[in-house]
């Protein structure tokens, strides 16, 4: 979003239409909100469905495996997994805002609310990470004392999960402090400017 040019539109003469021009606004304000929210929608689709694949194979594993069965760990991770997508569903829950009748303002507050929703992300994101690490530490090393993966490979192993998780992690920083941040500023900035 490009908030300087927000900004500019915001102050300018041209911010103040006509009826007919605020109805038309309205709509296509309201079509891509609903667009926005399809897509967010069948985004989040993806790794639900993932999981569930998962977790019915990894059912599947416990029930085949009988008394002997030592993926604890993998169904810890899977957990994890589980737990991190109910909390991200849930700040995405807390996120809606309720209508007040003053469509600008709701719609500043629309994205205040999914800016700190995703904030919020960010840090169950780094919550969970010392959480996952672990039981991912536990599934390599019982694979390697079971004869399925030599220790050449289990340090392979961690090293692609471990660069996996720490690319992730700078990318969920970066895009904390360089991009959700400043606008998380800038959106209450202008709701503030709003409601005075």
């Amino acid at each position: 979003m490009d908030f300087e040019r927000l900004e500019q539109v915001w102050r300018s003469e041209a911010n103040r239409p006509s009826e007919e021009q605020q109805a038309r606004l309205m709509e296509e304000l309201m079509n891509t909100l609903k667009t926005r929210r399809r897509t967010e929608f069948l985004l989040s689709a993806i790794p639900f469905a993932a999981l569930a694949v998962f977790t019915l194979v990894a059912g599947a594993a416990v029930l085949r495996g009988g008394e002997d069965f030592h993926g604890w760990a993998g169904m810890a991770m899977l957990g994890v997994c589980w737990i991190v997508m109910i909390a991200v569903f849930w700040n995405g829950f807390r996120a809606r805002t309720r209508d007040t009748g003053q469509p600008m303002r709701d719609t500043l507050a629309g994205l205040l609310a999914r800016n700190q929703a995703a904030r919020r992300n960010y840090h169950v994101f780094w919550m969970m990470a010392p959480v996952f690490i672990l039981p991912m530490w536990f599934a390599i090393e019982r694979l390697q004392r079971d004869g399925k993966m030599d220790s050449a490979a289990g340090m392979q192993a961690l090293a692609l999960c471990g660069g996996a998780l720490a690319a992730s992690f700078g990318w969920n920083t970066l895009r904390f402090y360089w991009v959700m941040k400043p606008e998380q500023r800038r959106l209450e900035a202008l709701l503030q400017e709003y409601e005075h």
